[in-house]
């Protein structure tokens, strides 16, 4: 993504723009719908994350790494409107979250019938919701742990502490 990232501020901006809107848009969706239960407002927190991207589009440069600005954009706006007390707070302990919802089919995911999907749904659902959120980063977004720990604000060791507690929350569920 460096390469659109760098277009951003040539003749060919608005074109790497778009791209990078519907590469992460559903992702920072998603990851808004973490902090903010209604469908609309996470929509328009994405938008608001877009659109902080495209003003600021200049210092760009100075990044290092796209997708955690991105999703630390997305984070800060979902918690500041939540200090604003614009919606309620989510109980993401009661908060559905499948897992599944941006993974690719894999020779392996074929034989996982939709029982134990559920099985599965319903055991991440009842993680903690800093687990909860550390696996999504992790296992949906694909993304590394040193990533996730900067985005939520935490050591590695914790991202890695509850990404095994997580993993082993699921195979527990799983071997019943």
């Amino acid at each position: 993504m460096n390469g659109i990232k760098d277009l951003l501020v040539g003749e060919h901006s608005e074109r790497a723009f778009r791209m990078i809107v519907n590469a992460y848009q559903d992702k920072v969706i998603r990851f808004i719908s973490l902090f903010v239960s209604s469908r609309l407002e996470c929509e328009e927190l994405a938008s608001d994350v877009f659109i902080s991207l495209w003003k600021n589009k200049e210092n760009l440069s100075d990044i290092t790494d796209l997708d955690n600005y991105i999703f630390i954009v997305a984070k800060n706006k979902a918690l500041n409107h939540l200090r604003k007390g614009k919606t309620e707070l989510v109980d993401l302990d009661s908060f559905q979250v499948d897992a599944f919802h941006n993974t690719d089919t894999t020779p392996e995911s074929i034989y996982i019938s939709q029982e134990e999907v559920e099985i599965l749904n319903a055991a991440i659902n009842e993680l903690p919701q800093k687990t909860k959120m550390a696996f999504h980063l992790v296992r949906e977004n694909k993304m590394k742990y040193k990533d996730a720990a900067e985005i939520l604000g935490v050591s590695i060791k914790t991202i890695e502490k509850q990404v095994a507690a997580a993993v082993a929350k699921l195979k527990e569920r799983l071997s019943k």
